[in-house]
């Protein structure tokens, strides 16, 4: 069995907010490495909820948002919860940054990235993010569950876009939940 340090070791230094999300969900009951939606209890890591998110893979072009953080969405200045994520990446990274995403459920692994983005309003934002995969209600490991840490980077573009997007995806890392680290290239 992998240790959340034996894990996140290789990553070098991750934010402390993420490292707490990482730790949480290294202690969950797992069925073949991933564990099932119904262990994790937000009571037990209130701190991290505004910070936290569900992505679930719905078809290889549909990652849906299905919950976001209250912190997320105030960052980015929308509501996100039941968009699609590939929505707010260039079209021409889409099934790069789909495939980013299934890996995590079905290699399984977790992965961290560091991405920056650009809100409505035209704040640019650099932040990291953990994300591990989960079961749903009928045991299918299609569901992933991110927390995002403090932002690294905040500037303001003199000229906003007419919605978020994913610029730039300046960092990304898979850790090893048991099933090792696939292989994945930008």
């Amino acid at each position: 069995m992998i240790s959340v340090d034996d894990a996140l070791l290789p990553l070098g230094q991750i934010d402390s907010r993420t490292r707490a999300f990482a730790e949480y969900w290294f202690s969950l009951p797992k069925i073949d490495l991933i564990p099932h939606r119904d262990a994790f209890r937000p009571e037990q890591v209130p701190r991290l909820l505004p910070n936290m998110g569900i992505h679930e893979l719905v078809s290889p072009n549909f990652v849906k948002i299905r919950l976001a953080g209250s912190a997320i969405e105030r960052a980015y200045g929308q509501s996100l919860t039941g968009r699609n994520y590939l929505d707010f990446v260039e079209r021409d990274r889409w099934n790069t940054a789909a495939r980013a995403f299934q890996l995590v459920c079905e290699h399984p692994a977790g992965m961290v990235a560091q991405l920056r983005s650009i809100t409505r309003e035209g704040h640019v934002l650099t932040r990291e993010t953990i994300a591990v995969p989960m079961r749903n209600k009928y045991n299918d490991a299609n569901l992933i569950y991110f927390c995002s840490g403090d932002e690294l980077e905040f500037s303001y573009m003199n000229k906003p876009p007419d919605a978020m997007k994913v610029m730039k995806v300046l960092r990304r890392l898979y850790f090893d939940i048991g099933a090792g680290v696939p292989e994945f290239h930008e």
